[in-house]
């Protein structure tokens, strides 16, 4: 992929015969309860983001009683080679890939391979002894710590409350991550997830476990523990106990399969310069839009490794939606899924919300813009990817774009979710 600015003229689309806002794979329910007015506004929505250039192309889906009432695609899979995006397009999922890693964790607490309040060093050593920042020194990443009080356990893990950070998001922990080579996202060298958490292991926590919310590295941690509490590579317990099970036949961390590779979108990045180019390489950046098709392959990031369909992750969310159950598939226990669904961080907020394992979970006095309803569980990605799962109207959401960095995710975001939620006005 190279670093191209794209410049798009009237001439140009009457020469490829394409509208900049293609869009294809319309579904409407005519379920009464459905407002169609305000799901047909999602498609002004993104029209207009894609002929903007906001975005190259999208992917959204709104599902209500485990029917798919809406479903669209938009834009350009490739803008370059002029390929229309398609409803079963791949697309990396990044953290939402979190998500589905909890829920890997859940299962083997189901299977009685670890509990919650397990110390992580039970399967890790190297997390034995825990440090806590003092001071950096900023001109050679040197520093001092004081020991934790207590050991980083599972809970602290699936809850961001560990003290692990991530580099990228964070300057402070960035120069030490940096120095030892952390990978923050994804890789395409042959670096495997146990030598890197490894090494994570052994540098400090920014803060005392438990004491507080820092969104990190900690769901990759759980990927490694996967690995030594199931005797399995994490890509392998994923694709046996939830991958088949479900029938995510494109949920991957990597694919070998040509005609699978086909359908994985380009990236594409925002600047200050132009509005929409594609995403640079950078052969001292770990983070590629090389990734997941090349490279070596051998890295499992728990945290935000994996690619995925609209359709695959409804799956996974309807899954959950059911209280661990699809099409006559169990996948968890009734009340385990019940019970990750509830706030896990006490009087700790993630902003104004609680955040359970896996979700940030919307409580009576949180965010409830943009017509949300108290028990909203959401979580969404890097590159650009959200959904939610709305227990109260019994659906599910996503809006699925590939973005690295973007300027207007905001003008996204918030209206995608007004109009789905609006479209609950009638019939209730």
């Amino acid at each position: 992929m190279k670093n191209k600015f794209f410049a798009f003229s009237v001439v140009a689309l009457m020469i490829t015969n394409l509208s900049f806002s293609q869009v294809s794979n319309v579904i409407f329910s005519t379920a009464e309860k459905v407002n169609q007015d305000s799901l047909h506004n999602i498609n002004l929505l993104l029209e207009k983001a894609v002929d903007n250039q906001w975005i190259a192309g999208a992917v959204a889906l709104v599902a209500i009683d485990g029917e798919i009432v809406y479903e669209n695609a938009f834009g350009f899979r490739n803008i370059a080679l002029n390929e229309a995006m398609k409803t079963d397009d791949i697309f990396r999922m990044a953290s939402m890939t979190k998500p589905i890693t909890s829920i890997a964790i859940l299962k083997l607490y189901e299977e009685g391979k670890l509990d919650f309040k397990d110390p992580v060093s039970k399967y890790i050593p190297e997390f034995s002894n825990p440090q806590i920042l003092v001071a950096l020194n900023p001109t050679d990443s040197s520093y001092t710590t004081k020991p934790a009080s207590r050991e980083v356990t599972i809970h602290d893990l699936l809850t961001h409350t560990s003290g692990i950070s991530y580099g990228f998001a964070d300057t402070l922990m960035n120069k030490i991550y940096a120095k030892e080579g952390i990978i923050d996202l994804t890789t395409l060298r042959p670096i495997k997830l146990e030598e890197s958490i490894a090494k994570l292991a052994k540098l400090p926590l920014k803060h005392e476990p438990g004491e507080k919310f820092t969104y990190g590295l900690s769901i990759d941690v759980l990927g490694r523990v996967v690995e030594v509490a199931s005797g399995l590579s994490f890509d392998q317990y994923l694709l046996e106990n939830i991958f088949d099970p479900l029938g995510m036949d494109d949920t991957r961390f990597y694919f070998d399969d040509e005609t699978q590779k086909e359908r994985v979108t380009t990236m594409y990045a925002n600047t200050r310069s132009e509005p929409l180019v594609e995403f640079p390489e950078n052969p001292n950046r770990d983070l590629s839009g090389f990734f997941p098709i090349k490279g070596a392959k051998t890295y499992f990031s728990g945290g935000a490794g994996l690619s995925s369909t609209a359709q695959d992750y409804f799956k996974f969310c309807q899954m959950v939606l059911n209280d661990g159950e699809l099409n006559g598939v169990r996948v968890l226990k009734e009340e385990t899924i019940a019970f990750a669904k509830n706030n896990q961080i006490g009087e700790i907020r993630m902003g104004r919300d609680h955040f359970t394992y896996g979700y940030q979970v919307v409580p009576e006095d949180g965010d409830l813009r943009f017509g949300r309803i108290p028990g909203k569980i959401s979580w969404g990605g890097a590159f650009q990817t959200t959904f939610w799962i709305d227990p109260a109207r019994n659906s599910v959401a996503m809006l699925l774009t590939q973005m690295y960095p973007s300027y207007h995710q905001q003008k996204l975001y918030g209206p995608f979710e007004q109009m789905v939620n609006g479209a609950f006005e009638t019939g209730n």
